[in-house]
């Protein structure tokens, strides 16, 4: 399989450097193709200006309203929205919710090992939130409510003033996910209107070809009662777990769980399962990849979380590809392969690209994040890739395992450059830029040569993480295995002159761009969840067995200057 890509990109050498990027980069992915889909694609233009303006904002864009505030997995079907601001930048405990500790089944290495006292063999106990473990947040008679999974199998609804737990409801094993929050349109108007749903491990040691595995669930927001469990089947899928966070558009929920198969349900109608409600299935794909993905055994696990993008839904998944589903049917419309096991999530950028996390596993070059134009041909949609260190750090090897974010959203007015960042295995925090490129081209997953790049704002060493970076404002919250919470604040100033690294806006404004870190919370252990920022407070769950609510005790508005931390 990889012979093929570089005898490709060989074959053009005698081109340009920057020919030869895009060749190597469209022959990796149309010589191993599959054949040409059924049903014609619809092309798409090369710009994309209906889907860039004409996305609402976020329902959680103003914070004194009632309803809905962050409503899933990176806020809403884009990917990209984090919170309101201010962001603290003095970091404080505020409160501490004890998450606590369950059973779940262990790694092959695990397995073998001899277990603590208390703990069956082939189990392990872990503690707090991982990964994604984002809170849902909604504002419910003017109050703050979180709701959050963790390791002792319990979704939470929690007042987020006092941290007190006003809920809970137990799945059969530990939560992974970031709960989704939606609205019955049927219902009264009260909370009993909003329905929360999040998916759980399939529940250890429960055999994986027990019939009745159905992970992913719906309960009240209002009562924390169950609604109804969506069933997992199996495939050759090596796992029956639900990690990933659905999100839902005009009544329709698209949910992908681990077996590989991505739904389009009908929430508000249910069928019987079991003794069970299940709710009503509308379309269903099954993304398993195809011949290339060989090398990956059962690992073909769909972990993300999909994003939308004009009609068409996009998943990353474990069997190496990156799939653009049409909205109504989830049938396969663009099919990019990049081969490496990808369990972070998309982001969908303002001006309609897919910012793709790729980890090291299955390939021969680095891991890192990447750029795609779903709206070119999949062997032509290459913008740029940033390669980022190989480590060997528990069972990974390199790449960047969680999501990139982006600043698209603090930044409506188009003022700014437009920025990514994303934690990597390495140990670093990269912040890039969307747009420009640097002059230099690097090797890409495949072992493709001369691929564009883009210019590097600022890096930092945050210990490795699996955990996503935020941006909120003119601000970075970024945490990860070194145990501590940091605060970046970033500085734009007009012109070339300025610290740090000069960037264009999209209108073609030059701006100097620099990073620093103003802030840093070394309570609590390692981290793996994704942060939220409300209104001066920062919410993160952590491996230590508690959920997290930090900032300045006092109030001290974002920008002013603090302590040296």
């Amino acid at each position: 399989m990889k012979t093929s890509i570089r005898l490709a990109v060989t074959g053009v050498a005698v081109i340009s450097v920057a020919a030869a990027a895009f060749l190597g980069w469209r022959f990796a992915c149309e010589v191993l193709a599959p054949p040409p889909l059924a049903k014609p694609r619809i092309p798409l233009p090369s710009v994309l200006p209906t889907v860039t303006v004409d996305i609402p904002l976020p329902s959680g864009s103003d914070p004194d309203s009632d309803g809905i505030k962050i409503a899933t997995f990176l806020g809403n079907e884009t990917r990209r929205f984090y919170g309101v601001g201010p962001v603290p930048e003095r970091l404080e405990l505020i409160w501490k919710h004890p998450i606590g500790g369950g059973l779940t089944g262990g790694t092959a290495r695990s397995a073998a090992a001899t277990p603590p006292a208390g703990v069956p063999k082939g189990m392990v106990k872990w503690y707090g939130t991982g990964w994604t473990g984002q809170p849902a947040l909604v504002r419910e008679n003017g109050k703050l409510y979180l709701l959050v999974g963790g390791f002792d199998h319990d979704l939470v609804k929690i007042d987020a003033e006092t941290g007190k737990e006003v809920w809970s409801y137990e799945f059969d094993d530990v939560i992974k996910g970031s709960p989704t929050v939606f609205e019955d349109p049927a219902a009264p108007g009260d909370p009993s209107r909003y329905v929360v749903m999040v998916g759980s491990r399939r529940g250890f040691p429960r055999s994986i070809q027990a019939p009745d595995i159905a992970p992913y669930r719906a309960v009240s927001y209002a009562t924390g009662k169950e609604l109804w469990r969506l069933p997992v089947p199996r495939t050759k899928s090596y796992s029956r777990d639900a990690d990933g966070s659905g999100f839902v558009m005009d009544g329709v929920a698209y949910i992908g769980v681990e077996s590989g198969n991505m739904y389009r349900i009908d929430p508000f109608h249910t069928v019987s399962w079991r003794g069970y409600r299940a709710p009503k299935v509308l379309s269903e794909a099954v993304l398993l990849g195809d011949e290339r993905s060989a090398s990956h055994g059962g690992n073909l696990v769909l972990e993300s979380s999909p994003a939308l993008l004009g009609d068409r839904v996009y998943v990353a998944s474990g069997a190496g590809h990156v799939y653009g589903l049409d909205k109504d049917t989830l049938a396969v419309e663009w099919d990019c392969y990049i081969g490496s096991d990808m369990d972070g999530t998309i982001a969908v950028t303002r001006d309609g690209h897919l910012l793709v996390p790729v980890e090291k596993q299955y390939i021969k070059g680095k891991g890192g994040l990447m750029k795609l134009d779903p709206a070119k041909e999949p062997g032509s949609a290459l913008e740029w890739f940033l390669p980022t260190g190989n480590r060997s750090f528990a069972d990974w090897e390199g790449g960047v395992i969680g999501s990139p974010c982006v600043n698209d959203e603090a930044d409506p007015a188009g003022d700014k450059p437009a920025l990514a960042a994303c934690s990597a295995i390495d140990g670093k925090l990269y912040v890039v830029s969307q747009d420009a490129l640097a002059d230099k081209t690097v090797t890409g997953p495949n072992l493709e040569k001369g691929l564009p790049t883009p210019v590097v704002v600022f890096t930092d060493d945050i210990g490795g993480a699996i955990s996503t970076p935020i941006m909120v404002d003119d601000h970075i919250v970024a945490a990860g295995y070194g145990a501590t919470v940091t605060v970046y604040r970033i500085a734009y100033t007009p012109g070339a002159d300025g610290p740090g690294v000069a960037l264009k806006t999209r209108s073609g404004q030059t701006v100097s761009v620099s990073v620093k870190r103003v802030a840093r919370f070394a309570g609590g252990g390692s981290y793996e969840s994704t942060p939220i920022v409300w209104q001066g407070r920062i919410y993160i769950g952590s491996r230590d067995g508690s959920l997290y609510c930090i900032g300045d005790p006092d109030g001290q508005p974002s920008g002013a200057e603090p302590a040296t931390p």
